[in-house]
């Protein structure tokens, strides 16, 4: 008998090749151009241009106080704090219409577009101080002169600037010099990831005779920060 012949061997069909696919890396936010937040003076009027969020503390993850309607208008009371993207300004209720607050924080935006604009046909709140100047930065910086008399105060705000990584700690000191006198530190302080805002009373100023007449400021800090130099009525 012959021996049986191998059967002939089928070659394998090729299956279709499977290209790899790549996962797109995430496209950065660029970040808001700081240039443009727009810039208002200690006591200037405004009015809001969109319904925006009043705040408790300066940055989106704080307590919502109050949502005020566009049209809105607010008095400026310090600013701007440059932090968590926006420059945010303390205001004082100027509308006699709902809602109702006393003061609260608003991120202003960015030109063309900002949430806030001027209001030169509107006028200050019955019980507004007079204020007297108002300064803003985020690092060492001198000004002056302004001149404090009567019922003075000077309202104040520190936050972590943009940039710095949560966590960071900001430090803080502001001294008030009289021409030809000594310097009077006035705050010395600092903030994390919580904003710090506050004010040096009137009593400071009565403790410390000096401090009267023209006064330069000197501000030493690494914080975004703000500062009003406000005369409160007696």
């Amino acid at each position: 008998m012959s021996p049986a012949l191998p059967s002939a061997s089928t070659a394998p069909t090729p299956g279709p090749t499977t290209e790899p696919t790549h996962t797109p890396s995430a496209t950065p936010e660029p970040t808001p151009d700081q240039a443009k937040v727009p810039i208002f003076q200690a006591g200037a009027m405004a009015a809001t241009r969109t319904t925006v969020r009043l705040r408790d503390l300066p940055g989106t993850q704080w307590g919502v106080a109050a949502l005020l309607p566009t049209g809105a208008v607010v008095q400026v009371v310090l600013g701007p704090i440059r932090t968590g993207s926006f420059g945010w300004y303390l205001v004082r209720d100027a509308d006699p219409a709902k809602p109702s607050f006393n003061e609260g924080w608003l991120a202003a935006g960015f030109a063309p577009d900002a949430f806030i604009a001027p209001d030169p046909s509107a006028r200050p709140p019955a019980n507004s101080p007079v204020f007297v100047a108002g300064y803003g930065g985020v690092t060492d910086a001198d000004f002056g002169p302004f001149r404090v008399e009567g019922n003075t105060a000077l309202r104040w705000a520190l936050a972590l600037p943009i940039g710095k990584p949560v966590g960071s700690i900001c430090h803080f000191i502001g001294a008030l010099t009289p021409a030809g006198g000594k310097a009077v530190i006035f705050l010395k302080t600092s903030a994390s990831d919580a904003p710090a805002p506050g004010t040096v009373q009137p009593s400071f100023f009565a403790q410390h005779p000096t401090l009267r007449g023209d006064l330069f400021m000197h501000v030493d800090s690494d914080c975004s920060w703000a500062l009003s130099v406000v005369r409160l009525p007696l």
